[in-house]
């Protein structure tokens, strides 16, 4: 489980990111969806701020805060990781075509 300042440093962080989000995507949709989704998280960081549980056992937040990372807020860290396995897969590949 995380720490209260990794649930505050979170709430921040997507309190950040609602501000900068824009009324639409760079096709013209509208972003409606992610800003709902964005607050439904920080109702959810607010609520285990404020009480210390999870509200809702089904949510992302609660996947996150559990330290499970099968959602869309996994740890950076293991993204990062796989990124760089990807990126050294990619330059294998282009010294095998040279």
């Amino acid at each position: 489980m995380k720490t209260i300042e990794n649930i505050r440093l979170m709430k921040k962080i997507l309190l950040r990111e609602l501000d900068r989000l824009p009324k639409t995507n760079q096709l013209g949709c509208s972003n409606e969806s992610d800003k709902n989704r964005l607050h439904g998280w920080i109702i959810d960081l607010t609520h285990i701020e404020n009480f210390g549980l999870v509200g809702d056992q089904g949510s992302e937040i609660s996947l996150w805060y559990e330290d499970e990372y099968c959602n869309s807020l996994c740890d950076y860290d293991l993204m990062l990781d796989e990124f760089k396995e990807y990126e050294e897969i990619l330059r294998l590949t282009t010294q095998l075509k040279m």
